[in-house]
């Protein structure tokens, strides 16, 4: 793995800025909200449950209307600043017919909040504990998968003190793990990277607190992604490793940081197939 503190400002804005790695961005970003807008209007199974006291604060929850369903709950990306729940219903409908439930939460977004990433981890500590007290003693178990700005704030979910109950995997797919790089690109015009943001909401920072609960961790990452988004999973995965952790790195081979995205549309897809994997673990623990 390269050293990211040999990189001049301008490589790391090029390497935490999508745009110059995935010239089809914005073609699978339409192509999967168009797919979500469609199964929202044919899917009557769909709750809307709120969780804070702002708009925002809600989410999507479908039910595929089994007694032990498990849950997936799934944090969208949009580099904390963009994307709503209903973009990203375009893998529910096969996710219900394989008896899963999947939960899909809205929040803030980043610039809305004054910069504040901790507002974002609040508000999905707040809706993961609402699911996790309507799930409360019934065995159901909830998978946690994230993509890209989505897998950091997930990761950030597990690792932090008095994690969510119940949680029996974690995948994290395109994702970031140590925030002190990103701070130094371009995100950071609409970020507030405190120190203490960095430190508290750097995920491989805290790889320990996950021996608490020791959660299978899958990471999973595009090869033709950035070199540092590429590096941010593949350190991550070894900090895991390096704690004794349960841990999986899978590379999408060919695949950009929407393509990645987009092999959860269907169920022989590469993201589907990890998760997929974690579920069936789920029925034969």
């Amino acid at each position: 793995m390269h050293d990211w503190r040999a990189l001049t400002k301008a490589q790391l804005d090029w390497n935490y800025d999508q745009r110059p790695h995935a010239p089809n961005m914005v073609q699978v970003l339409e192509r999967l909200a168009t797919a979500g807008a469609q199964a929202q209007a044919r899917l009557s199974c769909r709750q809307r449950l709120t969780y804070g006291s702002t708009e925002i604060e809600a989410l999507d929850w479908y039910a595929c209307g089994q007694a032990q369903a498990p849950v997936l709950f799934f944090i969208h990306g949009g580099a904390w600043r963009s994307g709503q729940a209903r973009d990203y219903a375009f893998f529910v409908e096969w996710m219900l017919a394989e008896g899963v439930d999947v939960v899909i939460p809205d929040f803030a977004a980043v610039q809305e909040v004054g910069g504040d990433l901790g507002v974002l981890h609040r508000q999905l500590a707040q809706a993961l504990h609402l699911v996790s007290s309507r799930l409360q003693g019934s065995g159901r178990l909830i998978h946690l998968c994230g993509h890209s700005s989505g897998a950091h704030l997930a990761a950030c979910l597990a690792t932090s003190p008095g994690a969510v109950p119940g949680i029996c995997s974690l995948t994290l797919c395109s994702g970031l793990y140590e925030l002190e790089p990103v701070s130094l690109s371009s995100r950071s015009q609409y970020v507030n990277f405190t120190p203490a943001c960095v430190e508290a909401l750097s995920p491989q920072r805290h790889v320990q607190s996950l021996q608490r609960m020791p959660l299978p961790v899958t990471v999973l990452c595009g090869t033709q992604e950035s070199p540092e988004f590429m590096r941010q999973s593949q350190a991550f995965h070894a900090a895991l490793q390096a704690a004794a952790l349960p841990s999986r790195l899978v590379m999408g081979e060919g695949m950009n940081h929407f393509d990645i995205l987009e092999s959860l549309a269907g169920p022989t897809g590469l993201l589907a197939k990890q998760l997929r994997k974690a579920w069936a673990a789920d029925a034969l623990a």
